[in-house]
């Protein structure tokens, strides 16, 4: 073999040896954008979504829910009493009271509201509690411990429930726009959601809850009209719970 002969081999060979090794480079060795593809980024985790509870009005009641202050309706008649000030502040209104010197009831048990219409005599007849009005429908509350006695609709009172707190003392919730869970027989504790401020009846009427302080013995047959209604703004005042 001739020297150029000899130079023109080993360059065929050398060229041959180059092209092999750059194609074993692609087979080994991905591509910058097959590098980005795969690159993985650590981060921090991100938090989870706090789970926040469902709640209703109705849902989660308490004592704290009773009306600290209470008002008087603008232009009805408790607005005018001599106990009402220039606000329409009800001067001598005691957030709970002692019904027989022993069971500490709440006088406005209701969620918001304004004082509408009070114990005493109307159009010839009792007016046998408070009434509290309300624009919106308000939850309404156990004034205290007690047991559903009655939970029933009724043509004047629609709606209406009957809490039996012990030592004869009872009230009274009517006009509920709906009741809630529990049923005659079951215990509620002061508090308690009842139902929402309606105005249900076999008559018109604006919302409101008409609430009654009764006392005595239970009616084998008349229920609870057997009892005395007692005026809540008559009884004495009762520590906060």
């Amino acid at each position: 073999m001739s020297t150029i002969e000899k130079f023109a081999f080993l360059g065929a060979v050398t060229l041959a040896s180059v092209l092999i090794a750059q194609e074993l480079d692609k087979a080994v060795m991905p591509s910058d954008t097959a590098l980005n593809v795969i690159e993985v980024v650590e981060t921090e985790p991100s938090a989870p979504e706090p789970v926040i509870p469902q709640t209703i009005l109705s849902l989660a009641p308490s004592p704290a829910g009773f009306l600290d202050r209470l008002t008087a309706c603008k232009g009805l008649s408790p607005s005018f009493g001599s106990n009402v000030d220039s606000d329409l502040v009800v001067t001598d209104y005691k957030p709970f009271v002692l019904a027989e010197g022993t069971v500490r009831l709440a006088t406005a048990p209701v969620g918001s509201g304004c004082l509408s219409s009070v114990f005493g005599p109307r159009n010839g007849g009792l007016h046998k509690g408070l009434d509290y009005y309300s624009k919106e429908a308000v939850p309404v509350f156990a004034a205290a411990d007690g047991e559903i006695r009655r939970r029933r609709y009724r043509s004047d009172y629609g709606n209406m429930i009957v809490l039996d707190h012990g030592r004869g003392v009872f009230t009274r919730y009517a006009h509920l726009e709906t009741f809630a869970d529990p049923d005659e027989g079951e215990r509620v504790s002061a508090g308690q959601y009842l139902g929402m401020m309606g105005n249900t009846a076999g008559y018109q009427i604006p919302r409101h809850l008409h609430y009654e302080v009764l006392t005595g013995k239970w009616g084998a047959q008349a229920g609870s009209f057997a009892l005395t209604p007692v005026d809540v703004m008559s009884l004495p005042e009762a520590e906060k719970p």
